[in-house]
């Protein structure tokens, strides 16, 4: 639960418990989201943060899920008797009440996290070394979670990996056309709307459990990995809030769209959009080797597909907020959304045209069972 007070950081974090006196409170650069600020007290250091009200309007589902993930965590940790386990997970410092988190006056939800020190974030990968890492964490962390049996975690984004409804939205915009944009967007809405046959893989899958419901980060990225600052080695998955019930796939899509075509996400020169063998190759060997014995084998299977099908969800979420005028991602200039869709597209394009190939990689690294 939440404790009421006023939206002042240096005020928020005095409601919890500390070390010692506040030396330093800090604004963090970079945060699209919530506002986050770096808290010295006594001998340690916190992480102070505002979730933004407006994207989380249900602030209490959302942190029971980061406490519980983040307490099932820290005990498997704790449990194999690792020896740095502050360090390789996130852990809610608790409010003077005991609640794991306060509300101001305005209804925004603060919480305060242990500050991980000695650590780095690398935006995207540069090599397969960083492609290794993103997979080894995310598969370390589905891992970790598979044997939870605590409360059942809130869907607090219903819907979000929805592509049928993802699909609808889309033509509803083109059918609107509110802004006047469809002329420009056709033919890369044409590609989109085309690849409607995707929508039937997974839903029969998730309702026989063949593809079980897991627990999801639902934001999987090498930007929300803690790496070693000595090493580069991965130590903690970030930015808890999207953590949901949801599919392994949907994890695993994702780092295949945001780490094996290592160029911007709104990259104008199209021809330097595409899989990179390496990349998908050392990103599917980290998640294998972390994550490989939990899979099941439909999960697989469909790890090359995900990859096509996130990616095209993504495009598919460009466009529609280009056509519906910007309302949902920042843009920085006229057009952006749709040139972040057409980078989509063309990682989508290429995803498919090496798919076979990109199966065979899976193959070898996790041999599937005999289905004689």
């Amino acid at each position: 639960m939440g404790l009421s007070g006023a939206g002042d950081p240096q005020e928020m974090v005095e409601r919890f418990t500390l070390a010692g006196s506040v030396l330093r409170v800090a604004p963090l650069p970079g945060g699209h989201i919530n506002d986050s600020y770096r808290v010295d007290a006594g001998s340690e250091s916190y992480l102070l943060q505002r979730l933004n009200p407006h994207v989380f309007p249900d602030a209490g589902a959302v942190m029971d899920n980061v406490s519980r993930v983040t307490g099932h965590v820290a005990a498997r940790l704790r449990a194999a008797g690792m020896a740095d386990w502050r360090r390789r997970t996130l852990a809610l410092v608790p409010a003077r009440t005991g609640a794991d988190w306060v509300r101001d006056d305005e209804g925004a939800a603060w919480r305060l996290f242990g500050f991980i020190t000695g650590t780095l974030v690398r935006e995207r990968a540069e090599s397969p070394a960083d492609a290794l890492a993103a997979g080894r964490s995310f598969g370390e962390f589905l891992r970790l979670l598979a044997d939870y049996h605590g409360a059942p975690l809130t869907e607090t984004i219903p819907g979000f990996h929805d592509t049928a409804a993802r699909f609808e939205r889309l033509e509803q915009a083109v059918r609107k056309d509110a802004h006047r944009r469809l002329a420009s967007a056709r033919a890369d809405i044409e590609l989109a709307i085309g690849q409607h046959q995707l929508v039937d893989v997974l839903p029969p899958l998730l309702r026989s459990g063949a593809v079980p419901i897991r627990i999801a980060h639902n934001d999987a990225k090498l930007a929300n990995v803690l790496l070693d600052e000595r090493d580069g080695k991965p130590l903690c998955v970030v930015d808890l809030d999207t953590v949901m019930p949801g599919s392994a796939l949907y994890d695993f899509g994702d780092l295949v769209r945001s780490v094996t075509s290592p160029t911007l996400e709104d990259e104008e020169d199209l021809a330097q959009v595409g899989v990179r063998i390496p990349l998908f190759e050392a990103l599917a060997r980290g998640y294998l080797e972390t994550a490989g014995a939990v899979l099941t084998p439909a999960e697989r299977d469909r790890l090359v597909f995900a990859g096509r099908l996130i990616t095209l969800e993504q495009a598919m979420r460009f466009l529609t907020d280009h056509l519906e005028g910007d309302r949902y991602y920042r843009i920085a200039r006229p057009g952006h959304n749709l040139v972040r869709a057409r980078t989509q597209l063309r990682l989508y394009e290429s995803l498919t045209r090496r798919a076979a190939e990109l199966q065979e990689i899976i193959r070898v690294l996790a041999p599937m069972p005999s289905r004689s």
